[in-house]
């Protein structure tokens, strides 16, 4: 028994269906072939049956085969079609494959038409392979995003608490310099903690966008040490880069323990100070550089040349260190720190 086969065909003179249905038959097929010769007999047939393969005549009384191609694209069905003439040349063929047909014959060579729809049938069952493959590809990244969301929000939340939690132990602790040291810690959780935020109500999830990071973070920090600091303004001048996630908590900290140290060390004995905070990339080289300036007080010595136990500029480099950056600091004239680093 041949292998079933539903063809449409398009074709005005049933003579000449009955011929392509006698070529299906002798390569091995069992065509169940029905014959339509217009545009609204061929929408009606589209939408009432699935179809292996349309074979559609060129020239047709008030209708051609480029019409009958329009009309099966317009369904969005994948059915290959393939157009048989006997009275056009190459230049009309190029044109209907141009136009989506998958093949052309001669009506003087319909031995060819069991050729042509063995292919086409075999490249529908690949396209078709490649649409289920694809779809389930996307379906897979749609469940890792979903899950990647809920990952940083449970992250996001997670560090809330142990802020909170820090916070409310330090209510319980006499030694102001140790409370200041769990003060200092809460605003690296929260420093961490707002990049999960971000990544969890980005389409990115795994990528930040520096400049709202950023000044969203200058304002936390600002809202915690204002108070007591005086009239600080914090001068903000940020690319929009957007940076991997292991770049990004790095560069959030790094900003978190310069701008607290200025806070707390640069203007003591003033009413007022200036801190210069710049984030730029070249999209070229992908080279970013962090500065932090400020024109308070400055460095002692030994911070600059990279002796000294403050666990801030500890945390620096080694965070520095973390996101392969070069570090450059200076201090005799405010405060200037210049990180170089490849995104």
């Amino acid at each position: 028994m041949g292998k079933s086969l539903k063809v449409l065909i398009i074709e005005d003179l049933p003579d000449d269906a009955a011929l392509v249905e006698l070529e299906l038959e002798r390569a091995g097929y069992a065509p169940e072939c029905t014959r339509v010769e217009t545009a609204a007999a061929l929408e009606k047939a589209l939408e009432e049956q699935e179809w292996d393969i349309i074979i559609s005549d060129y020239n047709l009384p008030g209708f051609d085969g480029l019409a009958a191609l329009e009309i099966v694209r317009k369904s969005g069905k994948d059915i290959p079609f393939i157009i048989v003439s006997g009275t056009v040349g190459e230049e009309t063929a190029v044109e209907a494959v141009i136009a989506g047909a998958q093949d052309y014959v001669m009506k003087d060579n319909l031995r060819r038409v069991p050729v042509a729809v063995n292919r086409e049938i075999g490249n529908r069952k690949l396209r078709e392979e490649k649409r289920i493959a694809d779809q389930q590809i996307l379906d897979s990244l749609e469940e890792k995003e979903v899950m990647l969301k809920e990952i940083h929000h449970r992250v996001k939340n997670n560090l809330a608490i142990i802020s909170a939690l820090l916070t409310l132990q330090s209510d319980y602790v006499k030694d102001e310099e140790a409370k200041e040291l769990f003060m200092e810690s809460v605003g690296r959780i929260k420093t961490m903690a707002l990049i999960h935020e971000k990544l969890y109500q980005s389409e990115l999830f795994a990528r930040v966008e520096m400049e709202d990071y950023i000044r969203q973070l200058v304002r936390t920090i600002q809202e915690t040490y204002d108070a007591n600091a005086g009239s600080i303004s914090v001068h903000v001048d940020c690319d929009n880069a957007v940076l991997d996630i292991t770049k990004a908590i790095p560069c959030g900290l790094i900003v978190n323990e310069l701008l607290t140290n200025a806070y707390k060390h640069a203007f003591r004995g003033r009413e007022s100070g200036n801190i210069h905070l710049k984030l730029k990339k070249d999209d070229q080289t992908e080279e970013c550089q962090l500065q932090v300036v400020d024109d308070g007080v400055g460095l002692p010595d030994e911070v600059i040349a990279g002796k000294s136990t403050s666990l801030g500029f500890n945390i620096i480099r080694g965070l520095a260190r973390q996101i392969s950056a070069e570090l450059h600091t200076t201090g005799h004239d405010g405060t200037h720190v210049l990180l170089k680093f490849k995104s």
